[in-house]
């Protein structure tokens, strides 16, 4: 190789690195203007794939969970109010049974008496 040829090649690199210098140079200070600093690899990442992540784990975000919670206590004072409700029929229910036997003993014991 001749010299001209290699000061050419060298003059190619070093243009090269002088572009993709001030082409990261722009790209993070395009970052910085956007996020207020300069983030890295991962925080990109999950920046720009964070609902795929969400979906495919099957997770949930803060705004569902807090709605679930949400429902969830207003499904609680519902049951809550059913289960009231249900101890007081079974209150009925046990005082009327308690009768029907009252009336059943009462029965069986006039009946004793009549075969006797």
């Amino acid at each position: 190789m001749t010299g001209a040829t290699i000061g050419l090649i060298v003059l190619v690199i070093i243009l090269v690195a002088i572009y993709l210098y001030f082409r990261h140079r722009a790209k993070n200070q395009a970052l910085e203007k956007m996020y207020g600093h300069v983030p890295s690899h991962v925080e990109l990442y999950f920046e720009e794939y964070f609902d795929e992540i969400i979906d495919n784990w099957d997770l949930v975000d803060r705004k569902r969970a807090e709605g679930w919670a949400t429902d969830m206590e207003g499904r609680l004072n519902r049951v809550t109010g059913q289960i009231t409700t249900l101890k007081k029929r079974k209150k009925m229910i046990d005082s009327d049974l308690d009768k029907v036997e009252d009336r059943i003993e009462k029965m069986e014991s006039s009946w004793r008496k009549e075969v006797e």
